[in-house]
This record gives structure tokens, sequence and C-alpha cells, in this order.
């Protein structure tokens, strides 16, 4: 390592463990402030004491354990305002004839024992994998949230820098004149930071602004005659601190004296806890992975953070994870080590023991500087460099979840963003179109081989087949779209009339109630208009639904149901050709056969008639077929074996057809086998014939290859009718 790269490192987090170390002993007395207020003010220094002893083993043990070596937690608002809450309940209500001690000790014991359920909670989420649930979170929402986290930031700067806390009420006070000497050099310290910032990456540019603003702050103060003590005194300054040191021990020596009874009231304010922390600790990683750019494990820092909860429970401190205000800060700062978390784990472990009166002559003015340099950062990110990256609708989420977080509350905003993004969702995927392909009989056809005759009959009266394979989850917007869709077929002028209508389900994932009630309107539209309606590969779900719904099993009624998309296909063929075929009585039956002896009269001598029993396999899958075999009467199927006992079926042949021939002119293997459905006569043409046909009659050989040749012909234009269908 260079001695360049090796400073790059150092520098920037001892910085970033100075700054983050002050800011955790500030909120460490601002957060311990919400608990131990009213009737428990006296006991302030002893909650200090507790939060930085909190602060202390969130970051030790981030230190140790972290993931990424700048991650670094510490107890957080939401669990410390519901703590509050449920100190002063307590305190007013059962609590009211207890002493001042005893209302502490009660208080200190909770909070500990708390901070044990919740550490247990995130450890069991991430036991069971459930961390990733966050995976699922849209991305506008995280994007709303980080926004989010930038205005707090931001309002938390200004509170720091006036000690007066940002609202609509008390906006004008901001712009007296003691206000403004108080946070405009801070929102200057920040902008001029933000600015370089996007101009220069260097490691020493944190550390050479930070150095000029707190030197130009004395420098001002120095030439206007105001000293430290006079600056501390004006709140200019972060002291004054306790002098003296703030551990008040552990809680386990209360525990005999403590009211077991009192505390179960209060599990269900614990249990609200739990499940908003699990929100925000899964956002603020997902936050964080978007901003070191490189995903987290996130089932092993739940894990990870359920172990230090437990740990910092016992030592009495309240729940805690992740401080994503934090670790961008380090992030942005220029640290990349784990020295930036060991810096702040002394400078709290120096404030809890020996005090913190050293840190008071850091300037508010600075620290609320480069907290508002982070907040506004976040903005920019989010609401400024995301316009031109994303759509107008995921920007609209951005915004709004942003005003409700400053407007009415942080889960408040992220409630609404979910809402939004699932309203947007919604009908976003109800324009997605739910028919993947739109096919007819005469443009797709199952994997039955048929005679020329039936060939014919099927090429002639396909349009009736109307086939429209699925795609996605159906629920009622593309399910009412789907109904619309037929109701065009139907009522088409100049098409075909309708008489089956094939829906192939095998990419669907799913089906909502709606859907059930779309096909019931569908049912009604099939008996008026006169045609049935087939379901293709239904998995076992979507058949429950349909037979809940009363639409399966329909005997002789609109709906039919088959395995799959060939068979279903295969049954409306056969439909159409036995209506189609009584309507032929004046065609000879023998051009109906398509008889191989009347095809061929002068080569009979050549073909051997075998009569072969149903389930006989005839040509077997990877050995020489031996010859061409010519289905005279019966059925047969060209199966390909995969493995599995029934294998994949590739066609169906009746009487008029043939098969074998490729392997015959190739000269090949057989690829697929061929068994008999049914008691089947064929004519069998064998290797040592087709070679003495060529030789003795060639212009009787020459009719059998025009066949063949028209027989390949045919199937290769009827696969590109097909694939032309499909790229429609």
């Amino acid at each position: 390592m260079t001695e360049d790269s090796k400073y790059s490192n150092i520098l920037p987090s001892l910085i970033a463990g100075l700054v983050n170390g002050i800011i955790f002993v500030v909120s460490a007395m601002a957060l311990g402030a919400l608990i131990f207020t009213g009737e428990l003010s006296s006991y302030l220094p002893q909650g200090i004491g507790i939060l930085l002893f909190g602060s202390l083993i969130f970051a030790l043990f981030s230190a140790v354990t972290a993931s990424y070596p700048i991650i670094i937690s510490a107890p957080q608002d939401i669990p410390i305002a519901i703590l509050a809450l449920m100190a002063t309940t307590i305190v007013a209500t059962s609590g009211s004839s207890w002493s001042a001690q005893e209302q502490y000790e009660f208080i200190f014991v909770t909070i500990g024992l708390t901070s044990v359920l919740v550490g247990l909670f995130f450890y069991i989420l991430g036991k069971f994998k459930l961390g990733k649930l966050v995976r699922f979170i849209p991305f506008p929402v995280v994007g709303g949230f980080l926004a989010g986290t930038g205005w707090l930031i931001v309002q938390f700067s200004f509170s720091m820098m006036t000690d007066v806390d940002p609202s609509i009420n008390n906006l004008s006070a901001f712009f007296t004149s003691d206000m403004l000497i108080r946070w405009v050099p801070g929102a200057v310290f920040a902008i001029v930071l933000l600015i370089l910032h996007r101009y220069i990456s260097h490691y020493l540019l944190m550390p050479t602004v930070l150095t000029i603003g707190i030197g130009l702050f004395y420098i001002v103060s120095f030439f206007n005659g105001v000293s430290v003590s006079e600056l501390e005194s004006g709140g200019y300054l972060l002291g004054p601190f306790p002098e003296e040191g703030l551990f008040t021990g552990l809680p386990l020596k209360y525990l005999s004296g403590f009211d077991w009874n009192l505390f179960w009231v209060t599990l269900p304010a614990i249990g609200t806890m739990m499940v908003l922390s699990t929100i925000s600790v899964l956002f603020n990683y997902s936050g964080l992975e978007l901003i070191i750019k490189q995903d987290v494990d996130l089932d092993r820092e739940l894990k990870m953070t359920g172990f230090s909860n437990i740990l910092a429970g016992l030592g009495g401190a309240p729940p805690g994870y992740l401080t994503l205000s934090v670790t961008s800060m380090a992030y942005d700062i220029g640290a990349r080590s784990r020295l930036s978390s060991i810096v702040v784990v002394l400078l709290c472990a120096f404030t809890l023991f020996f005090g913190a009166d050293v840190l008071s002559i850091f300037p508010k003015v600075i620290l609320g500087g480069l907290l508002l340099n982070l907040g506004l950062s976040f903005l920019e990110e989010w609401l400024y460099d995301t316009w031109e990256k994303l759509s107008r609708n995921d920007y609209f989420v951005i915004v709004l979840i942003l005003v409700v977080i400053a407007a009415v509350g942080f889960l408040e905003g992220i409630v609404i963003g979910l809402l939004m993004s699932i309203v947007l969702f919604v009908l976003s995927y109800s324009k997605v179109e739910v028919v993947k392909h739109e096919l007819t009989g005469t443009t797709f056809h199952s994997n039955v081989e048929r005679s020329e005759y039936l060939k014919r009959i099927i090429a002639d009266h396909g349009e009736q087949i109307s086939i429209l394979p699925l795609q996605g989850f159906i629920f009622f917007g593309t399910a009412n779209r789907l109904l619309d869709r037929v109701n065009e077929r139907v009522e088409k002028e100049g098409s075909s009339h309708l008489k089956y209508l094939i829906f192939d389900f095998r990419q669907v994932t799913g089906l909502d109630s709606s859907t059930i009630n779309s096909f019931i309107k569908l049912r009604i539209m099939a008996k008026n208009h006169g045609f049935r309606v087939v379901f293709c590969n239904l998995n076992q779900d979507m058949t429950n639904q349909l037979r809940a719904g009363g639409l399966l099993p329909e005997e002789g009624g609109v709906f039919v149901k088959f395995d799959d998309l060939d068979h279903g296909l295969e049954w409306c063929e056969d439909e159409l050709i036995e209506q189609y075929k009584k309507l032929d009585k004046e065609l000879p039956d023998s051009e109906k056969a398509d008889s191989f002896k009347d095809q061929f009269p002068g080569i009979a001598e050549f073909f051997e008639e075998k009569k072969v029993a149903g389930d006989t396999a005839i040509i077997e899958q990877g050995k020489d077929p031996g010859g061409i075999y010519f289905i005279e009467s019966g059925r047969i199927t060209v199966r390909l074996g995969t493995g599995s006992a029934k294998g994949i079926r590739l066609k169906s042949l009746g009487a008029g057809t043939v098969v074998g021939e490729v392997s015959l002119y190739l000269g090949s293997k057989a690829s697929a086998s061929v068994l008999t459905e049914t008691d089947c006569v064929i004519y069998f043409l064998s290797k040592d014939n087709f070679q003495k046909l060529n030789l003795e009659s060639p212009g009787k050989a020459a009719e059998l290859h025009t066949y063949i040749v028209k027989l390949l012909s045919d199937r290769l234009a009827k696969s590109n009718a097909t694939i032309q269908a499909l790229m429609r």
C-alpha cells in the first residue's frame, strides 16, 4: 500500500470518527431528555449515561461485526419515543405512588428488557431469512425515504445551530438578527462543501474545509472580542457537558423489586416498537445499499443487530440499529475502514467514564453545517439528480413521500408512498397485455398429423378456433380487458363465426377472485353466441379457484378443461372435422380415406402390409427405423423420451400420414419413438425395397419422392405460418 492511499484511509476515518462521536454524545443528551423528563428530570444525567452506554455497546459491536467497515449502530429515536411515551404513562398512572427513585429503577429495567425482546425479534427475523422482504419495496419508496431522511437531517441541523425547533409557527424567529448569526454561517459552510464535493473528490477535502471552518469561527470571534466563555454561555458551542463520569451501573441490581405485572401491560407498546423498528432498520439498510452501491446481507445484519440489542439490553440501554445519517456522513467524509467506529467507541467511552467537558469547545455552527450538508446532499441526489433518471410517476412518489414526512410524519410518509406505489403498479400492470399471442386454428395446429383431406377441412375452417396464450397475473384490471378482447373478436364484422375459444394458462402465475366474475360473464357471452371455451395448462390452484367459482367441472357445458394446449387444440380440431365431414356426404369415401394403395397403385408390390396391435413400439428412439411407415388406418404417436414415464408427445398421426421418412432419407437414427395408440394397418417400405424401387421403377419412385417432398414442404409451410403469427 502506498503512503498516499494509507493516509487516504486513516485521516478521513479519524475525522469521521471524531465528528460522529460528537454527534453520538449530543444525541445521547437529546434522546435521554426525551425519556427522563417531568418527574424523572432529576435523573437526566443517569439517562444520558444510559444512552451513552448504549452508544458505546452498539458502536463497539459494529466495529467488530459489521459486514461493511463504516456501518455503525446507535440507540434510535423511534423506540426511544415509544419508551418515552411508556415512561410518561407509567409514571402518571401505576407509578404515581412511587418515589422518584422507584420510578427510575422501574424505567431503567424496562428499557433493558425492551431491548432484549427487540433483539430476540430481530434475530428471529434474520434466522428465518425474512430480511429479503425489503427487496420488494419499490425503488421510489426507498428514494422518498432517503429524501425524507435528508429533510429531517436538515431540520435537526437548524435545531442544533439555533436551539430552536424549526416549524411553521416559529419560522419568522429564524430571520431575526440574533438567529441569522447562528445559522447563516453554517448554511454557507454546508453549501460551499456541497459545491466542492461535486467537483473535488480528494480525501483531504473534508478535513481541510473543517479546519478552515473552525479556524474562521474562532478568528472572527477573537476579532469581535468574544471570549470562549462568552461563546459557551451564548449557546454557540456544544458545551457545557457534565464534568464527571456518567456511568450508572447495570440494571440487574434492580430486578429483585421489579413489578412484572406492570411490565406485562407494556407489551402491546413493545410489540408496536418491534414492528416499527424492523421497518426502519430494513429501510436504513436498503438506503445504505444505494449509498455504498453494493448489496448487504440483510439476514446476517438482522441477526447481528439482534445480538447487539440483547447485549445492550443487559446493560439497560434502549434499542438501536444502523444509523443511516451517521454512516452516510462517514462515507461522505471518505472513511472506508473500521477506524471511524473505533474512534466513536473511544470518544463515547471517554465521555461516559470521565465526562465530556473537552468537547464543549466544538462550534455548534460547524457541526450543524456538517449535518446540513449531509441533509442537502440527500435532497440533491433524490430530488435533483433523479429528475432525468426516473419516470414522472416514480419521481412523484418520491416528492409525495418527502412532503408527507415533512408535514405529517416519517412513518406516515412511508405508508403513503407504499400505497401510492401499489396504486401506480396496479395501473401500470393493468396496461400490460395479458394475451401473449393471438392465434387461430389456421395458423397454429395441434401435434396431430392428418390426411390431406382432413388438413383441408382445418385449413378452410380453422379461423373458427381462436387461441389466446395468456401471461402474467390475471386480476381485475387485466381480466376485464381480456373479456373486452373476446367481445371484440365475437362482434368483429366479417370474421368467421367463433366456435372454440382456447385459453392457454401455461405462463399465467395466478388468478384473483375478480377473474372468476369475468369468466362467469364470459360463459353468458359464450352461450349467447354459441361458442365453447377451452382451458389448458391450469395449475392446481387455478383449477381449485374455477371449481370453487362453479365453472368447473361443467359436463356438456360451455367450459372444457385439458391438461395442455396440444390436447385441447386437438379436441377442437376433431370437433371441426366431425362436423364438416358430415357435410361432405357427396365426397367419395376413397378421397376421404387417402389410401396409399389408391395413391401408389403401381408400387404396391414394394409395400409390406402389417397389422399392429395398439400400444406397440414400431420405431424406438436411437435405433434405425428400417424404412418408411404409411398409416392406412388407426393412430400412432411420436413420443420423445425425456427420462420420465410418459415423455413428450411430438406428434399424433392418423390414417393417410407417414412416419420414418426423415431417417430414411438422411440415413440417421430415429430421434423419437413411435407407438401405436390403436390397432393399426400399416404399409411398410423397407430400405431394401426402397432401393429396389429406385432401381426398377424410377418413374414410380419419382412419384413417391414428390409426395414426400410435398409432405415435408407442407410441414415447413405450416411452421412458417405459425412463426409469422407468433411474431405479430
